[in-house]
């Protein structure tokens, strides 16, 4: 039985007043900028910042297989808006990916949908992409937000580039989305199976987030958790349809078939890996169009036609969650968003009330079964290209020629795990799917458990052989404690087996011995470091570890973990500037632009009138909450300030 996320109410007990478009944005005053954060790297990489805005949505949410465990996080309203800063701004306003209109979807339904407008039109896709935005609109009642929706400039993208720099090309306007690019020259424009999993999932939470449906007055059923025409119900149809169009693409075009070395379309219902490997590649680049715009994907490319254990996992993880969310046999708010919509947007409104009144449908039933489809070709591909049956354990990679590697990091182990325990819950109906998961769940945490260390800790990669003794070098990070108590904690909430419970304790009682440092408030990323790296992985994998261990504590033992927690997060997140910049939600007023333009002239004013005076107030210009995050406009070395969305690494000391 599915446990309602109620959206309005932060399940870990404290009110969230869910805001308006606008604080998707940005706010600033000039462009002067604050210190910069120490050995900062600016880049956004994909893979890492979505699974680094996954754990920190999760850990607002405090979601467990059993519902949800209020733990008392102080920063937890923090971590609701910085990954939403991160979805809207990469999804919706970087132009970092692959437009939304030019999907196979799309152009399915241009190329198939006789008597429609769109019907083998040379725009068709273009049109039927109108088509779907009019029926958004009118369904979540966002037609009354006077043109607000679609927002100025949206540039929704469903396959997500590699990485880039966040900072923007030119002075960044509220109302219009196209000022909040980012620079495409100095995006990474390959694409990875890891980042579009990661995406995925963040895509599926936050549409469930965003939508809850009410009634208005006169009984029209709308879609939105806002009633104010705050334009939710919009955004959670806009990142649906991404978590389709998605979906379909993997299905129809970019399956990599092994034995023809050649890109194509795969039947989940009918494929077995031991007739040749279908699979989604580490490495993918598209040459686009760029006469037309959006520019147009001309052909896909693999570059590395390497099976990655952590790209699998992460698709798992993303289309296991969107089957659950899609689901017709579960009641939930969910449900009258997935059918088969008998209504144009231009019917009569007499008529269009009514279809409103039925509670049809703006999405077809079909993406239930195709994330079925799209759960089970990895699944698949996890068993047949990645697990070693001898030994017990999944590797790291897959490669055409060269066959498995001999070795598993336990990050990717831990991923892996978290992956299948979703998978084992999430595809509650489909037994063999379900069951697999938790056999190879429960190998894969019974490898890393018959291998911790008696001090509790784990080798960061371990040799996949029959022996105990296989770590791969004497290095204790972080990354792998955490990701090793991460999916022990999985495995514990899958098979209720107190082995895996006691084997994250004795981890996190080595970490809490050996890695953590008072002095700084942080866990060190590597035992020993007097200088630490953080990036989004560790970030991550340490905030999700900390949460599931609160989830599984009580009392003053919860309250220690989540100490730890908000600590962590807050010294590098915040103040040591992993979060690159933040805005009126996390904390910073958005003045109007007359009140911009009186602030400004009010500093011109001090600066020769009261120079102490004018600092406090550029102080307070920068930084309105004092928490050590700056507005975008505020953000060191950029000329016109870059988006709040998390770094690729900061460095700090950790003596």
């Amino acid at each position: 039985m599915k446990t309602k996320l109620n959206t309005t109410t932060n399940p870990c007990g404290r009110f969230l007043a869910v805001s308006s478009w606008v604080l998707a944005l940005m706010g600033g005053l000039g462009s002067t900028s604050a210190a910069p954060a120490q050995g900062r790297d600016l880049t956004f990489g994909t893979k890492a910042a979505m699974y680094a805005a996954n754990e920190e949505w999760l850990t607002f949410a405090c979601e467990s297989p059993d519902g949800q465990v209020p733990i008392g996080a102080v920063n937890s309203m923090e971590m609701y808006y910085y990954s939403r800063y991160a979805l809207g701004n990469l999804l919706f306003r970087s132009g970092m990916g692959v437009h939304i209109v030019h999907n196979p979807l799309f152009k399915m339904h241009a190329e198939q949908d006789k008597g429609m407008p769109w019907y083998q039109k040379p725009n068709g896709n273009a049109l039927f992409f109108k088509h779907k935005l009019g029926q958004f609109v009118k369904r979540t009642g966002s037609d009354q937000a006077k043109g607000q929706f679609p927002p100025k400039g949206a540039y929704p993208v469903y396959l997500e580039f590699s990485s880039g720099n966040p900072s923007f090309l030119t002075e960044p306007v509220l109302d219009d989305l196209t000022t909040l690019r980012w620079d495409p020259a100095k995006m990474d424009k390959s694409m990875n199976p890891g980042a579009w999993g990661q995406s995925l999932m963040k895509q599926v939470l936050w549409a469930r987030d965003f939508f809850t449906h009410h009634k208005t007055i006169d009984g029209v059923t709308y879609f939105g958790n806002e009633k104010d025409d705050g334009g939710n119900g919009f955004r959670g149809a806009a990142l649906t349809a991404m978590a389709i169009t998605k979906s379909f693409a993997l299905k129809s075009e970019l399956a990599y078939h092994a034995k023809e070395g050649k890109l194509g379309g795969v039947d989940p219902a009918t494929y077995n890996p031991a007739d040749g490997p279908i699979y989604y590649p580490h490495r993918y680049e598209v040459d686009l169009d760029t006469s037309m715009m959006p520019p147009k994907p001309k052909r896909f490319r693999v570059t590395d036609k390497r099976s990655h254990l952590f790209d699998v996992a992460s698709l798992l993880w993303g289309e296991s969650e969107f089957y659950f969310y899609t689901d017709p046999t579960i009641k939930d708010d969910y449900d009258v968003l997935f059918g088969d919509p008998k209504w144009d947007p231009n019917t009569d409104p007499a008529q269009l009330k009514e279809l409103f009144k039925q509670g049809k449908a703006i999405f077809p039933a079909k993406p239930h079964q195709l994330s079925k489809g799209i759960s089970a070709v990895n699944f698949k591909n996890m068993m047949a290209l990645h697990f070693r049956k001898e030994q017990g354990s999944l590797v790291d990679s897959w490669h055409p020629k060269t066959g498995k590697s001999r070795a598993i990091s336990t990050s990717n182990a831990g991923m892996a795990m978290v992956a299948l325990a979703n998978a084992h819950h999430r595809l509650h109906d489909v037994a063999p799917l379900r069951d697999g998961a938790l056999k190879l769940l429960t190998a894969q945490a019974n490898f890393l458990l018959a291998r911790q260390d008696k001090n509790g800790s784990v080798a960061n990669a371990y040799m996949v052989t029959k022996t105990s003794l296989d770590p791969i070098g004497r290095d204790r990070s972080l990354l792998a404690q955490t990701f090793a108590i991460r999916g022990w904690l999985a495995a514990y909430h899958a098979t209720k087996n107190d082995a895996y419970l006691k084997a994250a304790d004795r981890t996190y009682a080595y970490i809490e011995k050996n890695l953590w440092s008072e002095t700084a408030g942080v866990f060190r990323a590597h035992r020993g470091s007097t200088k630490s790296t953080y990036d989004g992985l560790n970030f991550a994998s340490t905030i999700g570890a900390l949460r599931e261990l609160a989830i599984v504590r009580e009392g003053a033992g919860r309250t220690v973990i989540v100490a730890k927690l908000d600590s962590f997060f807050d010294k590098v997140g915040r103040k040591n500037g992993l979060q690159i910049a933040e805005i009126g939600a996390a904390g910073e007023m958005i003045p109007t632009l007359a009140k911009r333009k009186e602030m400004k002239e009010k500093l011109m004013a001090l600066k020769k009138s009261d120079p102490k005076q004018a600092m406090k107030m550029m102080a307070q210009m920068r930084d309105s909450d004092g928490d050590g995050v700056p507005k975008p406009l505020f953000v060191a070395n950029t000329k016109h300030g870059a988006a709040p969305v998390q770094a690729g690494s900061v460095v700090l000391q950790t003596p």
